[in-house]
């Protein structure tokens, strides 16, 4: 098959996604590498083994340590990746705190917990597109991914945190779309619902409430990490050109709206 004729191929894009060491991100990476993106792996995180799966199966990959909450790490992410792979066509914001988190309700979540997931799940997205944007403007234009919930769009109890966060990066999506617009810098949004990654999986309750999130979806199954790499890549690629400030919900159609 001609590659460029793929509609999801991302042959010659340069990618960076964040919190890229393991779970969904590193599947997503694993994913846009084998549609032809050069990816950079950015994690607080140990990245080499998610890194040494995508070059094992000859694509290109690089890792990078990044702490989202540091402008300087992320301005130091996107120099890594110009410099190893000529520019940055495309950033997935997918560092997060959830699996973590412990459900609790609102007024009881301390203050510490609350500025972390607010530097981690908001600051992050807005200093990687930051410092992303810059390279992007130089080069001609790009695309920036957010990850966000389903849960923003049906209210549930227990993790407000999270949910306030993740509701923030909509509202960022829809905002940066203007300012950006002018330099063919496109941002979407992919809201996923709970998806059984490795820090899901180690999370006994979440582990018993899956079943009856799973019976609730249109497709009624577990979701997984590989169930988002295609829309993403979507996002990514020049086949949503005239796609900007959306929010695609990949829930198996559990959410409808």
């Amino acid at each position: 098959m001609n590659q460029d004729k793929n509609p999801t191929m991302l042959t010659d894009k340069r990618i960076i996604i964040t919190g890229a060491a393991q779970g969904i991100g590193a599947v997503i990476a694993q994913g846009v590498a084998s549609l032809g993106a050069k990816v950079c792996l950015a994690d607080v995180a140990d990245t080499s083994s998610a890194v040494k799966s995508i070059t094992d199966a000859g694509n290109e990959a690089i890792g990078v340590f990044a702490d989202v909450t540091s402008n300087a790490d992320c301005e130091a992410m996107v120099h890594a990746c110009s410099k190893q792979f000529g520019r940055v066509d495309g950033l997935v914001c997918n560092a997060a705190l959830f699996a973590q988190l412990p459900i609790a309700a609102f007024d009881e979540i301390d203050e510490e917990t609350w500025d972390r997931v607010m530097a981690v799940n908001v600051k992050g997205p807005w200093l990687c597109t930051k410092a992303a944007s810059a390279v992007m403007k130089s080069s001609g234009g790009g695309s920036i991914v957010m990850i966000s919930t389903n849960r923003i769009y049906q209210g549930y109890p227990g993790l407000l945190h999270y949910d306030a966060s993740k509701g923030a990066v909509l509202a960022m999506t829809r905002s940066l779309i203007r300012e950006l617009g002018p330099h063919k810098i496109r941002v979407n949004t992919v809201a996923p619902g709970l998806t059984m990654s490795e820090g899901v999986l180690a999370r006994e309750g979440i582990q018993k409430r899956a079943p009856a999130i799973a019976a609730q979806r249109s497709l009624a199954r577990d979701q997984l990490p590989e169930d988002l790499v295609g829309v993403v890549a979507f996002f990514l690629s020049d086949h949503s050109a005239f796609v900007t400030g959306q929010s695609l919900i990949a829930d198996g159609g559990g959410i409808t709206r």
